[in-house]
């Protein structure tokens, strides 16, 4: 017959550390970029484009393809 010495006990749940300092950076970092994508995409958002106007169909867009 075998006997175990070493028994593991699960009746109790291991604490959790935490989130690491490398983890919490990352995260900053990555809020950041997306509220700063955002706001670039907002802000650049009428570069290069003619919004709809009473003008809008009259704007030379560039010359004819021959």
């Amino acid at each position: 017959m075998i006997e175990h010495q070493d028994v593991i006990d699960f009746t109790e749940v291991p604490k959790t550390q935490g989130l690491g300092r490398g983890t919490i950076v990352v995260l900053i970092i990555g809020l950041l970029m997306i509220f700063t994508m955002g706001g670039l995409s907002a802000f650049l958002s009428g570069y290069q484009h003619m919004w709809p106007s009473n003008t809008t169909l009259r704007d030379p867009l560039g010359p004819m393809p021959k």
